[in-house]
């Protein structure tokens, strides 16, 4: 199997088994575990916690031990934090369970890219990125239907404990099947683990600080990550509460908004990857102008269709952002101390998710659901200042 096929394998598999829990979580949390709007900002808010402690520290294991390691490392973790959230439908649980999700993250967040972007020598990066986030739309699309027939015949509790057996299981298989042929360690004989760790660090900031495309990466990942937390963890609220959806149909429903949301991802990503020849910058900021628009509108809608249609366009709108920020980030990180930069990148996002949460979870508690989601589409429209003075950079 080739490096490529490997990758496309293991991350869809990945977004597979994710999905048949994300698919499901407000659900569990709503309705299960009766979480109020505060408490399930906070559950993203102690996971974005974890990833800023842990990030750069998890980034140097990828440069220093490994990529492979890792990953396999990373999806292990997640697995027990999905059986802990699983097993108790509390909030410590959840929480708790959050803080391991958010640890087990950082060991794949920056490693997985920096893995296949050595292994491939940097060469192709864009097309794999974009297959790569294509195949990962179609796992998670499989994985909608899988949770909502196991939530059916079963129960939302035990399709949340199936896949945290299944990512332990995945993380043995991808231990046996990724090769590692071209990594070269960061470390330095006779020079302290924590020398190499500031050397490391405060490279990848210069490396950073000497290219004006990532500072703007930099600054458009702090924001995105403020604006995301929030609608992250209120849209679903928005459809049970402020639609009054019983569980029975919020099963179907959840299926139904996440299903059509990633189908349309593969048709805009499709798209992109045919059309766009490296303007990159100028679709982010057409994608984000129509996401604040279509997130401010979905606030206030009181019409159940309108919402659902513009949840739609949100969800395909903001899974362009990933994979096109991708490309342009790693087409200008060099190998060496690549998952250490990527990792800082991490950290910015998880500082911005810290801050925005909180923010937008006391705002939804004193106002309503409403108001914290309005919120949400504010803070994202200084990225498109960024995006609109990168258009010409890239």
């Amino acid at each position: 199997m080739s490096i490529r096929n490997i990758y496309y394998l293991v991350t869809s598999s990945r977004s597979f088994i994710i999905q048949m829990v994300f698919t499901l979580n407000a659900i569990y949390y709503v309705s299960n575990a009766g979480l109020n709007p505060l408490e399930l900002v906070l559950i993203g808010t102690i996971m974005e916690v974890s990833v800023l402690l842990f990030e750069m520290p998890t980034g140097l294991v990828a440069d220093f031990f490994g990529r492979k390691r890792s990953l396999i490392i990373g999806m292990t973790i997640l697995g027990f934090a999905h059986l802990l959230e699983g097993s108790f439908p509390v909030f410590w649980a959840i929480a708790a369970g959050s803080a391991l999700w958010g640890l087990g993250w950082t060991f794949i967040s920056g490693a997985e890219q920096a893995w296949i972007a050595d292994e491939l020598e940097g060469k192709g990066l864009d097309r794999v990125f974009l297959k790569g986030a294509q195949f990962s739309s179609f796992g998670r699309f499989t994985g909608i239907l899988v949770s909502v027939l196991l939530a059916t015949v079963f129960s939302v509790q035990a399709t949340i404990l199936i896949a945290g057996g299944l990512l332990i299981l995945l993380a043995i298989i991808a231990f046996v099947i990724m090769p590692e042929t071209k990594f070269v360690s960061s470390s330095s004989e006779g020079v302290s683990g924590l020398t190499q760790m500031m050397t490391a660090i405060k490279g990848g900031v210069t490396h950073i600080k000497g290219n004006t495309v990532l500072v703007s990466i930099a600054f458009i990942t702090l924001l995105w990550g403020l604006a995301s937390e929030g609608f992250d963890r209120l849209w679903g609220a928005q459809f049970i509460e402020g639609f009054n959806l019983p569980e029975e149909q919020s099963i179907y429903w959840f299926g139904a908004f996440y299903a059509v949301a990633f189908l349309l991802n593969i048709v805009v990503l499709k798209i992109v990857e045919l059309r766009v020849k490296k303007r990159y910058a100028t679709v982010l900021f057409i994608t984000n102008g129509v996401l604040t628009v279509s997130m401010l509108i979905f606030a206030f809608t009181g019409q159940f269709i309108v919402a659902v249609l513009l949840y739609w366009v949100i969800a395909a709108m903001r899974n362009v952002n990933y994979p096109l920020m991708s490309v342009m980030t790693n087409e200008r990180l060099e190998s060496k101390g690549r998952a250490t930069a990527l990792s800082m990148f991490g950290q910015l996002d998880a500082l911005g998710q810290v801050a925005g949460g909180p923010l937008v979870g006391l705002i939804a508690l004193y106002t309503s659901i409403s108001g914290g989601i309005a919120t949400s589409a504010v803070l994202i429209l200084p990225t498109l200042f960024f995006l609109w003075r990168m258009r010409k950079l890239v």
